[in-house]
């Protein structure tokens, strides 16, 4: 497998204000006369969660470690949190994005089978992303829509409307995401928990109805147990117990899956 860390200055290098910790990390199956070699594979670019205020680590490599096995490029990005506000974290993920894009040859995936992963405040951060690539403000990175747009989005119980999470990093009214989507919004796969008392499942649910209203392709999954930032939720990549649940796993599987089946 193939591990690299991509500095800010190498996918971003026309962005400023990067935090110390900003890179984007690498898992990539390496090309061994597999029949999957053939350089239609998918990629997807991870955002963790963390409030906005950290990187949650069971959220970054477990996943991305759990993509590559299953085929699927993978790539963490360790995007600015607080005191960094909006909308750097977003200028990073749209960069990410577009060198990803720029580089999928080498790094052995289609440049139009690339998604967008995000958990929680990642899970906005991706929703953002995948509603917002046509945003005028891209032209001064100089960057497209076409190099930006995500040909799919997978949200995990992600913050759509969460004043407590949102208004710490910008105006929270303005960065909800349960509003109309932009016409050519990628297909979304969605999934939280009934339990989740940090980010209720409202946030979810609100979000695929807008989706749903504006004719967006999506898949919704809502299982009962567990609570906040389960990640995986197998015991691979759980904190404790309580964020172990086998029939909450088998999101990836579905995911990947439908990630499968999309034409892209």
């Amino acid at each position: 497998m193939f591990c690299h860390s991509f500095a800010p200055t190498e996918f971003c290098p026309g962005l400023t204000g990067c935090g110390p910790d900003t890179a984007l990390e690498a898992y990539c199956r390496g090309r061994t006369g597999l029949l999957a070699d053939d350089g239609a594979r998918w990629a997807a670019l991870i955002l963790p969660g963390g409030s906005y205020r950290r990187i949650a680590p069971a959220e970054g490599e477990p996943v991305a470690l759990a993509f590559a096995a299953a085929g699927v490029q993978a790539f963490v990005l360790r995007y600015s949190v607080l005191p960094a506000r909006w909308p750097q974290p977003f200028w990073e993920a749209a960069c990410a994005m577009a060198f990803l894009r720029g580089r999928a040859e080498e790094l052995g995936f289609a440049p139009n089978r690339v998604a967008v992963c995000g958990f929680s405040a990642g899970g906005h951060l991706a929703g953002w992303l995948a509603g917002h690539w046509n945003d005028p403000a891209l032209d001064g990175l100089g960057l497209t829509p076409e190099q930006v747009r995500p040909d799919a989005a997978i949200l995990a119980y992600p913050v759509v409307h969460q004043q407590t999470l949102l208004e710490p990093v910008g105006d929270w009214q303005a960065l909800r995401l349960d509003g109309p989507p932009v016409p050519n919004h990628p297909p979304v796969f969605l999934w939280a928990t009934g339990e989740d008392r940090t980010v209720p499942a409202e946030n979810t649910l609100d979000y695929a109805l807008a989706l749903r209203r504006g004719g967006v392709p999506l898949e919704l999954h809502l299982f009962a147990r567990g609570p906040h930032a389960m990640g995986l939720a197998d015991r691979e990549s759980a904190r404790d117990e309580e964020h172990y649940n086998a029939h909450a796993a088998a999101w990836h599987g579905l995911c990947v899956d439908w990630l499968r089946r999309r034409e892209g």
